[in-house]
């Protein structure tokens, strides 16, 4: 099968490559190409297989995280002479191959990536995401690192499920608003997590505010009704928002909100983030100069209102497995900005990462 992978520029005529583009990340010039790589090798018997499967992707999907990641894997290639580097970290699967002790999954099953994290003591496996490599095409996985894809999700929604709907079920069920009731507030509610927090709590029956600092169609709207959306550093909205009581606020970027969310947030409220927008020095041109100080002011403000303040990365297993039958209960849809084939690569990549006007996930069909 194709393979999308980012070529080592250095040692691109020692490759058989489709060359597809270039895209800037930073200062760094990253060139994309498809590789053809034929089925690994797995053998169902061997001792070092036992607990694995080997999976055929046949969609995947780009997290912020993934970002960062990319650079700096591309670099390390470099460095080190290796031809190409794949990433992202979301997928939907076949498995084709099961190893002797794996007694939950079969041949044919579709499934998707299990972000469990922290793991227990006893793991065997890495907590966290399953992989960083999806776009290889090729997976071999460990059993407890996937798990059944939602039966209501076609194969390019269940690509872009398991990260955003994992940390989402985690952080509502960790700032206890199900059980306590509140008006929660959602902060740059256009990232990826924020819209899977909004569809969650809709699905709760819950009605969040939602802040933004770019303006929403009237068609993107409708996808999160019947919440709100507030644009961001708009005096004549900053008495609404205080008026509405917000108890939680959720936000994926601390660096980017910490600020905002205090000082809407009520006097004994939680706030809940699981991220920062800056997470690379070459990606990070645009901090503001006193990012520092703002977060600084914001914990002081959080001690003056006995705010609850939880730090969130990913969630456990019982939380995407609520999550899956949340959705195939009455979950909403899930928001794709666009789906790509491999030929488009570069404009997949280019939305996916740095495009403002993204919407949703991009997707891309192997």
């Amino acid at each position: 099968m194709r393979a999308l992978v980012a070529i080592n520029s250095d040692k691109k005529d020692s490759i058989e490559y489709t060359d597809l583009g270039v895209v800037k990340f930073g200062d760094v010039d990253i060139l994309f190409g498809t590789v053809e790589l034929d089925q690994p090798v797995f053998d169902a018997e061997d001792p070092k297989n036992r607990d694995y499967v080997l999976v055929r992707v046949t969609a995947f999907s780009c997290n912020y995280r993934d970002k960062a990641l990319l650079v700096e894997n591309y670099n390390l290639i470099k460095e080190s002479g290796r031809l190409f580097v794949p990433f992202g970290s979301e997928f939907s699967a076949k498995i084709v191959s099961v190893g002797s002790d794996v007694r939950d999954f079969f041949i044919g099953d579709t499934v998707i990536s299990d972000c469990t994290y922290p793991g227990s003591e006893q793991d065997t496996v890495l907590p966290g995401v399953a992989t960083n490599f999806a776009s290889l095409g090729w997976l071999r996985l460990h059993k407890n690192k996937i798990i059944r894809a939602p039966k209501s999700l076609d194969d390019n929604e269940a690509a872009c499920f398991s990260l955003g709907a994992q940390t989402a079920s985690s952080m509502i069920r960790r700032s206890r608003l199900l059980e306590n009731g509140g008006n929660p507030l959602v902060l740059s509610a256009r990232s990826n997590t924020s819209l899977f927090i909004i569809q969650q709590l809709l699905s709760h029956g819950i009605t969040p505010l939602c802040l933004s600092t770019s303006e929403w169609s009237e068609k993107e709207i409708h996808k999160i009704s019947p919440s709100r959306v507030e644009l961001l550093n708009n005096e004549i909205n900053h008495k609404s928002i205080i008026n509405h009581k917000i108890t939680h606020v959720f936000d994926p970027f601390f660096d980017m909100n910490i600020g905002y969310a205090l000082n809407y947030l009520q006097t004994n409220g939680t706030y809940v983030t699981c991220g920062l927008r800056d997470q690379h020095p070459l990606l990070s041109t645009k901090t503001p100069n006193d990012a520092e100080s703002v977060v600084r002011d914001a914990l002081k403000m959080s001690i003056l209102k006995n705010v609850s303040i939880l730090g969130n990365c990913l969630g456990t297993k019982e939380d995407l497995e609520s999550a899956i039958q949340l959705q195939d209960t009455k979950g909403k849809e899930i928001i794709i900005d666009q789906k790509y084939r491999l030929e488009e690569s570069v404009d997949f990549v280019q939305r996916s990462f740095f495009d403002p006007s993204r919407f949703g996930k991009c997707v891309m069909q192997l």
